[in-house]
């Protein structure tokens, strides 16, 4: 049986739960409107919970040098929801009925209340930044919600599986994943008093952490059922999102099969995803995404090994090593 992912997760940011759950607060403190349309649509991926992994690298990195203040609160709580923004938007444009479990905002309230939903919650985000007391919050925080649209941008324009190569995968997961991870450590850092040198460490750092994350994450995609990772097998697959596994697949194979292959990802069936599966896995596909993880993993612990020893950077190791680690 697959463990909680929340579950261990809460057992390794312990030691700041309390931050978290003032991260909560703050989120339903800015997103509170009045209109019940807007807060229910807004709420509504939050009620689950989430894992709150950008909030907790901006507490952890804000705490380096100093015990993280209340104002790293509302950083925290802006990250969270332009994350879950983005989630709305992502499930409006795959066409998503299910997210966490529930039905997605746009499968429940329609597309229409999706999008505004989503763009309201983008300029909540982003004015928190604004009415920051420090200039250099605001820039980092723009440009990642930016390079996260460009992304999904990026995505369309290259999802095809004529088109996408290796390394339009790279940019996709760079811009829509790692990108956002790197500035929650800057604005951690920023926020924590760090030098500009130590900032862009962390930067960096978040920047690799991002890559391994999104890599092993697709991996699991193809890993295996249900009941052994706690998602379904084969969601990227049937999305028609090609992902690093299933283009190694199609890197390695030969020319038939390639073709094969390519004629499925065009108009995906389920029936046709344990075929693929199984061809991935004979391929060496998971495999070669567990170590192109461990080599972005690498970089990562070379960026962060600099910074002086503390709690909080144990913490930020133990959360890094688990996130790309885990089997589920």
């Amino acid at each position: 049986m697959h463990r909680d992912l929340r579950l261990e997760l809460g057992e390794i940011v312990g030691p700041i739960d309390g931050y978290l759950k003032k991260v909560d607060e703050e989120i339903r403190r800015q997103l509170s409107t009045g209109i019940p349309i807007l807060d229910e649509s807004a709420f509504h991926l939050f009620a689950r919970g989430g894992k709150k992994i950008r909030a907790s690298l901006i507490i952890l990195s804000s705490g380096l040098k100093q015990e993280p203040g209340n104002s790293v609160l509302e950083l925290a709580a802006a990250a969270e929801i332009v994350h879950c923004a983005s989630l709305i938007h992502d499930d409006i444009i795959d066409q998503s009925s299910m997210r966490r479990g529930v039905p997605t905002v746009s499968a429940k309230w329609g597309s229409r209340v999706a999008v505004l939903t989503g763009d309201y919650m983008y300029t909540k985000a982003l004015g928190i930044a604004v009415g920051d007391r420090s200039r250099d919050v605001f820039p980092i925080l723009v440009s990642a919600t930016s390079d996260m649209v460009k992304g999904e941008l990026y995505q369309l324009e290259y999802s095809s599986i004529d088109r996408i190569t290796k390394q339009h995968y790279l940019n996709i997961i760079e811009l829509k994943t790692a990108r956002f991870l790197a500035a929650c450590m800057k604005l951690g850092a920023v926020r924590g008093g760090m030098s500009d040198a130590e900032s862009m460490d962390l930067y960096n750092a978040g920047l690799n952490l991002g890559f391994a994350f999104q890599i092993v994450d697709d991996a699991l995609d193809a890993a295996g059922s249900a009941a052994q990772t706690g998602k379904d097998s084969g969601n990227d697959f049937m999305e028609g999102k090609i992902t690093l596994p299933l283009l190694h697949l199609l890197e390695v194979c030969d020319a038939a099969e390639r073709t094969r292959i390519s004629e499925f990802a065009r108009s995906p069936r389920a029936a046709d995803w344990p075929y693929v599966q199984e061809r991935i896995r004979a391929a060496g596909g998971l495999k070669y995404c567990r170590v192109t993880a461990e080599q972005y993993t690498a970089a990562f612990n070379g960026y962060i090994e600099g910074i002086p020893d503390s709690p909080y950077k144990r913490i930020i190791l133990d959360l890094a090593k688990f996130l790309v680690e885990r089997n589920y």
